[in-house]
């Protein structure tokens, strides 16, 4: 699940922040400490692409001006979240790159990415407990390539099942695929990640 993005400014001063998780802090202290690490860890290597603790992971992607972090779960797909990160990243250089070059230190403007961000973040933000609540089925935009490609074991079964019922809860895939709960959790929020699957309203 994700908890919360920040673009800070290389210098570390938060210009852009969004809160969907438990995780509070001050915006301004988190990412002048992670600028920090990234500024260490580009001097002693190529910097860093995450900093991981007991439950979560900060991953990073930086360009010239500005550091992106999202804090995710540590059991969240790295790859997924940093590819929307870059996204994201991309489009806050192309809105704003005359004020990143004269920043003056007002952040408000910078708010206009939420609706953005919020678009293409929203489905890393919903708490795994959500899915109690609801079916699972195959997006019936993927075609058939996309089930073929390589999955892990828990994912494979998850898959196989929704396309031989049409729809499952998480308790069926848990019982019928013989998977413990805290693995068809994660094959099944890594699934809805990659859009392979969907969630329906239970009826």
């Amino acid at each position: 699940m994700l908890h919360n993005i920040w673009i800070a400014k290389d210098t570390g001063e938060c210009l852009f922040h969004r809160k969907y998780g438990s995780i509070d802090h001050d915006e301004n202290l988190i990412t002048s400490f992670l600028s920090a690490i990234e500024i260490f860890a580009q001097n002693v290597d190529e910097g860093c692409d995450h900093l991981q603790t007991t439950r979560y992971k900060f991953i990073y992607t930086t360009s010239d001006k500005t550091v992106t972090v999202a804090c995710v779960d540590n059991t969240d797909d790295d790859c997924i979240i940093r590819d929307e990160l870059q996204k994201i990243q991309s489009e806050f250089h192309k809105r704003f790159a005359d004020e990143l070059k004269e920043w003056r230190g007002r952040v408000e403007h910078f708010s206009q990415m939420s609706d953005y961000v919020d678009a293409r973040l929203e489905k890393y933000s919903t708490p795994v407990a959500n899915l109690v609540s609801s079916k699972l089925e195959l997006n019936p935009q993927i075609i058939s390539r996309d089930v073929g490609k390589k999955f892990s074991s828990q994912q494979q079964k998850v898959i196989s099942l929704l396309k031989y019922k049409g729809s499952a809860t998480l308790n069926d895939i848990v019982k019928l695929m013989k998977l413990n709960e805290e693995d068809a959790q994660q094959a099944t929020n890594d699934l809805l990640y990659k859009n392979i699957i969907r969630q329906v309203p239970i009826s």
